[in-house]
């Protein structure tokens, strides 16, 4: 089955979940069906030219906690080993909890005994903030053992920011990529998609490429089948120009029911419901398990970098990436986990240290070989930019966007939830996109507001 085959890939061979991609909340066991690229790149074989000063006079235990599990720990053991060589007098105590994690770090939060380091999903950034369980990063960025912060991709490192400050730094992501099998470009006559592709270009080539009761033009978006994944959709919403919730995280009515949003999600829902151009819910269930790029069902796949390695070690399989196409603007979002020093925390500077270590130095080249690096140095290394299949994703990197999940706390179990149970209407239910959104908003609103 193609679902049990990812998520043992994600669990064995990535170990790289993003709880955000699946609005877990930390009460709950982070999703560990999301995996950033677990495509195979060059080894980095050079430290990251990040600003690292000389091993500091630190000493004693500091604790690593992460959700990951099985090989995904390697990248962790391999990154302790080699701050341990360079801070001989730290002991690292790596706490792996794959299971029940959210609940485990909930409760060692309340009792004041969370590990100094932990991995954190982008749901959860603003919502740790608030709590007060994150130490803020920039005094330590800025401190006597400092961290140049331009190494980073931008747009990346913003996620692990609220507000202008930092509170984590980045551990693995993805952005959305559109997948495309050549073959069946080539058959139908139609051009491969490349930067200068629109709105318009994209639904020419899907009504030239879907051959009905055969082939579809795209699988949009794909998270497992999920139609109203809004991660997957949120793309689409910033490209036409919209916003989902205010600046100031504290209202979504005229944000998530405006002009600009109820537009972009009646463009992707024509896409499903008009155009036919991709498969519907119900021929989404009538072929689970199925994978429909793989199998040449759907000439393109809208979906994060994630199965880009099963793909290439498919001989049957000649395809490319290329950029999300553009609309009114061009814009990308991103699934994203971080990690983050602890409050209450009792030795600092040695968390800081290990956590400088594993994000942006020597460390972080370990994570790099099993996910796609927000190192730039390491990912020039790894000749990412050139790179035909990385290439393009690296490039629509400038275009990612802030998540509404940093500026609003309650946003997953809020906004998110009632964006997607409206959604799911107007696909089930006929209603009307402008009508679900407004009622959403107004949900949301109320959730957001209660104490």
């Amino acid at each position: 089955m193609k679902k049990i085959f990812l998520i043992l890939s994600v669990l064995v061979i990535a170990g790289m979940a993003l709880a955000a991609c699946q609005a877990a909340a930390p009460a709950t066991e982070p999703a560990m069906t999301e995996a950033p690229g677990a495509t195979e790149a060059p080894a980095a074989t050079e430290a990251p030219a990040a600003t690292e000063a000389p091993a500091a006079e630190i000493s004693g235990t500091i604790r690593m906690g992460s959700w990951d599990s099985a090989e995904a720990l390697e990248p962790f053991e391999n990154a302790i080993k080699s701050f341990e060589e360079k801070y001989p007098d730290v002991t690292v105590q790596l706490e792996a909890v794959p299971q029940g994690y959210g609940d485990k770090l909930l409760t060692q939060f309340a009792a004041g005994t969370a590990p100094d380091v932990f991995q954190v999903g982008d749901g959860d950034v603003a919502k740790f903030m608030s709590q007060g369980v994150l130490e803020p990063l920039d005094p330590y960025i800025n401190g006597g053992n400092p961290l140049d912060m331009n190494v980073f991709y931008p747009a990346v490192a913003a996620i692990g920011q609220v507000n202008g400050e930092t509170y984590l730094l980045t551990k693995d992501y993805s952005p959305l990529v559109l997948y495309y099998n050549k073959e069946l470009f080539d058959a139908a006559g139609v051009v491969y998609p490349d930067d200068t592709w629109t709105w318009e270009t994209f639904l020419d080539a899907a009504q030239k490429l879907t051959v009905p009761g055969t082939q579809w033009g795209v699988q949009i978006p794909d998270s497992w089948g999920d139609l109203v994944w809004y991660r997957g959709i949120s793309p689409i919403i910033y490209q036409n120009g919209g916003q989902v919730i205010s600046d100031d995280g504290t209202t979504t009515t005229g944000y998530l029911n405006s002009p600009e949003v109820v537009e972009a999600l009646q463009w992707y829902v024509d896409l499903i419901k008009v155009h036919k151009v991709a498969p519907n819910k119900e021929d989404l269930a009538a072929l689970s398990g199925v994978d429909l790029f793989q199998t040449g069902q759907v000439a393109m796949l809208w979906t994060g970098r994630w199965p880009l390695k099963d793909f290439q070690k498919n001989p049957d399989l000649n395809f490319g990436t290329a950029q999300l196409p553009m609309g009114k603007e061009r814009a990308n979002s991103i699934c994203w986990a971080g990690f983050g020093m602890y409050s209450k925390g009792e030795n600092k500077d040695a968390a800081w240290a290990f956590l400088k270590h594993i994000a942006a130095e020597e460390g972080a080249e370990d994570f790099a070989n099993y996910a796609f690096t927000a190192v730039q140095p390491i990912a020039e290394q790894q000749g990412l930019a050139t790179d035909p299949f990385n290439a393009p994703i690296v490039t629509d990197l400038e275009n990612v966007k802030p998540l509404p999940d940093t500026k609003q706390p309650k946003w997953v179990d809020c906004a998110e939830k009632f964006f997607k149970e409206e959604l799911e209407k107007v696909f089930l239910e006929d209603k009307a996109v402008q009508a679900a959104m407004d009622e959403a908003a107004a949900k949301a609103d109320a959730c957001i507001a209660q104490q």
